[in-house]
Protein backbone atom coordinates (compact mmCIF):
# COMPACT_ATOMS: atom_id res chain seq x y z
CA UNK A 1 0.00 0.00 0.00
CA UNK A 2 1.37 3.32 -1.11
CA UNK A 3 2.59 5.68 2.03
CA UNK A 4 0.83 9.25 1.97
CA UNK A 5 3.55 11.57 0.97
CA UNK A 6 3.47 14.57 3.34
CA UNK A 7 6.03 17.61 2.26
CA UNK A 8 7.11 19.47 5.48
CA UNK A 9 8.54 23.09 4.97
CA UNK A 10 9.71 24.55 8.30
CA UNK A 11 13.09 26.60 9.01
CA UNK A 12 13.79 25.34 12.54
CA UNK A 13 15.51 22.29 12.42
CA UNK A 14 14.79 20.68 15.61
CA UNK A 15 10.90 21.07 14.91
CA UNK A 16 11.48 20.00 11.34
CA UNK A 17 12.96 16.37 12.80
CA UNK A 18 10.73 15.84 15.32
CA UNK A 19 7.93 16.14 12.87
CA UNK A 20 10.16 14.01 10.43
CA UNK A 21 10.46 11.13 13.01
CA UNK A 22 6.57 11.41 14.09
CA UNK A 23 5.32 10.95 10.26
CA UNK A 24 7.82 8.21 9.74
CA UNK A 25 6.85 6.50 12.96
CA UNK A 26 2.81 6.82 11.88
CA UNK A 27 3.95 5.24 8.21
CA UNK A 28 3.71 8.39 6.66
CA UNK A 29 6.46 9.11 4.10
CA UNK A 30 7.77 12.78 4.96
CA UNK A 31 9.83 14.73 2.76
CA UNK A 32 11.39 18.24 4.38
CA UNK A 33 12.38 21.40 3.45
CA UNK A 34 14.25 24.15 5.61
CA UNK A 35 13.11 27.00 3.22
CA UNK A 36 10.81 27.80 1.29
CA UNK A 37 12.84 27.83 -2.49
CA UNK A 38 13.29 24.28 -1.46
CA UNK A 39 9.99 23.60 -0.62
CA UNK A 40 8.18 24.99 -3.63
CA UNK A 41 11.10 22.87 -6.00
CA UNK A 42 10.00 19.50 -3.67
CA UNK A 43 6.51 20.61 -4.20
CA UNK A 44 6.76 20.80 -7.95
CA UNK A 45 9.22 17.40 -8.37
CA UNK A 46 7.31 15.12 -5.30
CA UNK A 47 3.29 16.16 -5.88
CA UNK A 48 3.10 15.49 -1.99
CA UNK A 49 -0.51 14.28 -0.37
CA UNK A 50 -0.53 16.92 1.97
CA UNK A 51 2.08 19.87 2.78
CA UNK A 52 2.64 21.61 6.36
CA UNK A 53 3.71 24.56 5.99
CA UNK A 54 5.43 27.60 8.51
CA UNK A 55 4.87 31.29 7.43
CA UNK A 56 7.91 32.86 8.67
CA UNK A 57 10.46 30.98 6.10
CA UNK A 58 14.13 32.28 4.64
CA UNK A 59 13.96 33.05 0.72
CA UNK A 60 10.29 32.69 -0.02
CA UNK A 61 7.76 33.19 3.01
CA UNK A 62 4.87 31.48 3.63
CA UNK A 63 2.42 33.61 2.46
CA UNK A 64 3.74 33.51 -1.21
CA UNK A 65 4.60 30.16 -1.31
CA UNK A 66 0.34 29.64 -0.11
CA UNK A 67 0.29 32.19 -3.53
CA UNK A 68 2.28 30.04 -6.12
CA UNK A 69 0.75 26.40 -4.60
CA UNK A 70 -2.72 28.19 -5.63
CA UNK A 71 -1.99 29.43 -8.96
CA UNK A 72 -0.02 26.19 -10.13
CA UNK A 73 -2.56 23.74 -11.77
CA UNK A 74 -0.09 21.01 -10.47
CA UNK A 75 -0.68 21.75 -7.04
CA UNK A 76 -3.73 23.81 -5.91
CA UNK A 77 -5.85 20.84 -4.97
CA UNK A 78 -3.25 19.55 -2.21
CA UNK A 79 -4.27 20.44 0.75
CA UNK A 80 -1.93 22.62 3.01
CA UNK A 81 -2.10 23.11 6.65
CA UNK A 82 -0.70 25.86 8.19
CA UNK A 83 1.22 25.47 11.22
CA UNK A 84 3.10 28.71 12.62
CA UNK A 85 3.55 30.67 15.83
CA UNK A 86 1.80 33.76 14.36
CA UNK A 87 -1.93 33.79 15.21
CA UNK A 88 -3.62 36.84 15.39
CA UNK A 89 -7.26 36.85 14.01
CA UNK A 90 -5.87 38.94 10.78
CA UNK A 91 -3.04 36.33 10.22
CA UNK A 92 -5.28 33.47 10.36
CA UNK A 93 -8.06 35.22 8.58
CA UNK A 94 -4.85 36.31 5.41
CA UNK A 95 -3.68 32.08 5.40
CA UNK A 96 -7.30 30.22 4.92
CA UNK A 97 -8.06 33.42 2.29
CA UNK A 98 -4.89 32.66 0.51
CA UNK A 99 -6.00 28.92 0.93
CA UNK A 100 -4.88 27.23 3.32
CA UNK A 101 -7.20 24.71 4.40
CA UNK A 102 -6.31 24.80 7.91
CA UNK A 103 -4.19 27.15 10.64
CA UNK A 104 -2.88 25.87 13.48
CA UNK A 105 -0.98 27.10 15.84
CA UNK A 106 2.37 25.03 16.78
CA UNK A 107 2.08 26.56 20.80
CA UNK A 108 -2.04 24.70 20.81
CA UNK A 109 -1.06 21.13 19.64
CA UNK A 110 0.94 18.30 20.62
CA UNK A 111 2.88 15.84 17.97
CA UNK A 112 -0.14 13.48 18.73
CA UNK A 113 -2.77 16.18 18.00
CA UNK A 114 -0.66 16.83 14.87
CA UNK A 115 -0.85 13.34 13.47
CA UNK A 116 -4.75 13.26 14.30
CA UNK A 117 -5.58 16.75 12.55
CA UNK A 118 -2.89 15.44 9.29
CA UNK A 119 -5.24 12.26 9.10
CA UNK A 120 -8.72 13.68 8.99
CA UNK A 121 -7.36 16.16 6.58
CA UNK A 122 -6.04 13.57 4.46
CA UNK A 123 -9.37 11.12 4.88
CA UNK A 124 -11.24 14.01 3.47
CA UNK A 125 -8.78 14.91 1.05
CA UNK A 126 -9.47 11.26 -0.07
CA UNK A 127 -13.58 11.30 0.23
CA UNK A 128 -13.70 14.58 -1.66
CA UNK A 129 -11.71 13.01 -4.58
CA UNK A 130 -14.01 9.80 -4.85
CA UNK A 131 -17.12 12.16 -4.51
CA UNK A 132 -16.47 14.68 -6.54
CA UNK A 133 -18.87 17.90 -5.97
CA UNK A 134 -20.64 17.43 -2.49
CA UNK A 135 -24.09 19.15 -1.91
CA UNK A 136 -23.62 21.49 0.45
CA UNK A 137 -24.97 22.31 4.12
CA UNK A 138 -25.68 25.76 4.68
CA UNK A 139 -24.74 27.37 8.19
CA UNK A 140 -25.60 30.90 9.46
CA UNK A 141 -23.24 32.98 11.31
CA UNK A 142 -24.95 35.66 13.56
CA UNK A 143 -21.98 37.44 14.48
CA UNK A 144 -20.95 41.42 14.91
CA UNK A 145 -17.45 41.23 15.03
CA UNK A 146 -16.82 40.86 11.21
CA UNK A 147 -12.78 39.76 11.33
CA UNK A 148 -14.29 36.82 13.96
CA UNK A 149 -17.54 35.65 11.45
CA UNK A 150 -14.96 35.92 8.31
CA UNK A 151 -12.40 33.71 10.08
CA UNK A 152 -15.05 31.04 11.11
CA UNK A 153 -16.99 31.52 7.00
CA UNK A 154 -13.35 30.79 5.46
CA UNK A 155 -12.38 27.77 7.64
CA UNK A 156 -16.14 26.72 7.01
CA UNK A 157 -16.31 27.03 3.25
CA UNK A 158 -13.21 24.98 3.35
CA UNK A 159 -15.09 22.12 4.67
CA UNK A 160 -18.03 22.71 1.90
CA UNK A 161 -20.32 24.51 3.69
CA UNK A 162 -21.92 26.89 1.70
CA UNK A 163 -21.91 30.31 4.85
CA UNK A 164 -23.79 33.19 5.40
CA UNK A 165 -23.27 36.00 7.75
CA UNK A 166 -25.68 38.63 9.85
CA UNK A 167 -23.41 41.24 11.26
CA UNK A 168 -26.96 42.11 14.03
CA UNK A 169 -29.17 40.00 15.85
CA UNK A 170 -32.64 41.22 13.83
CA UNK A 171 -31.02 40.62 10.59
CA UNK A 172 -29.88 37.03 11.63
CA UNK A 173 -33.36 36.39 13.15
CA UNK A 174 -35.01 37.33 9.98
CA UNK A 175 -32.41 34.87 7.99
CA UNK A 176 -32.79 31.93 10.62
CA UNK A 177 -36.80 32.02 10.19
CA UNK A 178 -36.38 31.13 6.72
CA UNK A 179 -35.42 27.47 8.05
CA UNK A 180 -33.38 27.67 5.16
CA UNK A 181 -30.16 26.63 6.88
CA UNK A 182 -28.55 23.53 8.57
CA UNK A 183 -27.04 24.79 11.87
CA UNK A 184 -26.71 28.47 13.04
CA UNK A 185 -23.27 29.76 14.69
CA UNK A 186 -24.58 32.83 16.94
CA UNK A 187 -23.09 35.19 19.35
CA UNK A 188 -24.79 35.84 22.50
CA UNK A 189 -24.07 40.09 23.09
CA UNK A 190 -25.33 41.62 19.56
CA UNK A 191 -26.96 45.05 18.37
CA UNK A 192 -30.25 45.08 18.13
CA UNK A 193 -31.46 41.78 19.23
CA UNK A 194 -29.58 39.63 21.52
CA UNK A 195 -28.56 36.67 21.27
CA UNK A 196 -30.84 35.05 24.11
CA UNK A 197 -33.81 37.01 22.47
CA UNK A 198 -33.19 35.95 19.04
CA UNK A 199 -32.53 31.95 20.60
CA UNK A 200 -35.88 32.11 21.82
CA UNK A 201 -37.86 33.45 18.84
CA UNK A 202 -35.69 30.65 16.32
CA UNK A 203 -36.79 27.82 18.73
CA UNK A 204 -40.26 29.01 19.10
CA UNK A 205 -40.93 29.35 15.22
CA UNK A 206 -41.93 25.99 13.25
CA UNK A 207 -39.60 26.83 10.09
CA UNK A 208 -36.12 26.79 12.39
CA UNK A 209 -37.10 24.91 15.80
CA UNK A 210 -35.00 22.21 15.16
CA UNK A 211 -32.23 23.78 13.57
CA UNK A 212 -29.17 22.98 15.61
CA UNK A 213 -28.02 26.23 17.16
CA UNK A 214 -24.13 26.87 18.53
CA UNK A 215 -23.48 30.10 20.81
CA UNK A 216 -20.65 31.54 22.08
CA UNK A 217 -19.77 34.20 23.84
CA UNK A 218 -17.50 36.15 26.00
CA UNK A 219 -18.73 35.32 29.55
CA UNK A 220 -18.45 31.89 31.26
CA UNK A 221 -20.96 32.28 33.89
CA UNK A 222 -22.56 29.17 34.81
CA UNK A 223 -26.10 30.81 34.62
CA UNK A 224 -25.52 32.11 31.45
CA UNK A 225 -24.60 28.46 29.68
CA UNK A 226 -27.35 27.32 31.86
CA UNK A 227 -29.72 29.61 29.92
CA UNK A 228 -28.31 29.59 26.37
CA UNK A 229 -28.68 25.24 26.66
CA UNK A 230 -32.45 25.83 28.54
CA UNK A 231 -33.59 27.71 25.46
CA UNK A 232 -32.34 25.24 23.18
CA UNK A 233 -29.23 25.72 22.10
CA UNK A 234 -26.37 22.60 21.44
CA UNK A 235 -23.67 23.98 22.82
CA UNK A 236 -21.76 26.89 23.96
CA UNK A 237 -18.30 27.97 23.86
CA UNK A 238 -15.88 30.95 25.53
CA UNK A 239 -14.85 32.67 22.67
CA UNK A 240 -11.45 33.78 23.62
CA UNK A 241 -10.68 29.53 24.29
CA UNK A 242 -12.48 28.53 21.43
CA UNK A 243 -10.50 28.52 18.10
CA UNK A 244 -12.02 28.33 14.68
CA UNK A 245 -11.09 24.27 14.17
CA UNK A 246 -12.45 23.46 17.19
CA UNK A 247 -15.66 25.00 16.01
CA UNK A 248 -15.73 23.67 12.70
CA UNK A 249 -15.02 19.91 14.26
CA UNK A 250 -18.17 20.56 16.81
CA UNK A 251 -20.27 21.32 13.55
CA UNK A 252 -18.77 18.09 11.37
CA UNK A 253 -19.93 16.18 14.49
CA UNK A 254 -23.50 17.51 14.63
CA UNK A 255 -23.49 17.49 11.70
CA UNK A 256 -22.06 14.12 10.76
CA UNK A 257 -19.97 15.01 8.61
CA UNK A 258 -16.85 13.09 7.44
CA UNK A 259 -18.00 9.92 9.08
Amino acid sequence: MRKYKILIIEDEPNLLEMYRIYLEKADYHPITASDGKTGLELAQKEKPDLIILDILLPEINGWMLLKRFKSDPRLKKIPVLIFSNLGQPEEIKKGLQLGGDDYLLKTDLTPKELLEKIKKMLSLSKEKKKKGKRTKLRILIIEDEKELANIYRLRLEKEGYEVEIAHNGAWGLKLAKSGNFDLILMDMVMPVINGYEALQIIKNNPKSKDIPIIVFSNSAQEEEIAKAIELGAVDYFLKSKVTPTEITQEVNRLLKKNK
